[in-house]
């Protein structure tokens, strides 16, 4: 379906992911990129693979694939889903710089704006937690 229908993007995704959980990585990683020359705009082609490799352990592809969908498929959800892989990799300032740019063209998004707010909260306890390690 996936190559008679080629601009339908479920099929594509679907059938990465069918390889993916059958243990398939490379194959997935074949029909993703198969996915993209027929969508190479698709926020959910995009988010897909930067899943695949962020799931497997691939952070730094995962890294450059959320960089290349911000420039071509840029939306609310890929500048969270940077973020989130930032923030995850307790990378905050690069997480909280992919917020601000996100909120600049997303300022409606409210999911960017309550993620700032954990990342600070979540700073402010390790540096209490480390004041307070200091003074024992």
């Amino acid at each position: 379906a996936s190559e008679r229908l080629p601009k339908q993007e479920i099929f594509w995704l679907v059938r990465a992911k069918e390889k993916w959980v059958g243990g398939q990585i490379e194959k997935a990683r074949e029909i993703l990129t198969k996915a993209f020359a027929a969508n190479p705009n698709s926020e959910p082609v995009w988010l897909a693979a930067a899943k695949l490799e962020w799931e497997t352990g691939e952070i730094d592809r995962a890294r450059v694939l959320l960089q290349r969908a911000r420039e071509r498929a840029s939306s609310d959800r890929v500048y969270m889903k940077s973020s989130l892989l930032e923030r995850e990799c307790e990378n905050f300032d690069d997480a909280l710089e992919l917020i601000e740019e996100g909120l600049q063209k997303y300022p409606k998004f409210g999911k960017l704006y309550m993620m700032g707010g954990q990342i600070c909260s979540q700073e402010l306890f390790s540096i209490a937690s480390e004041d307070k390690k200091q003074n024992l």
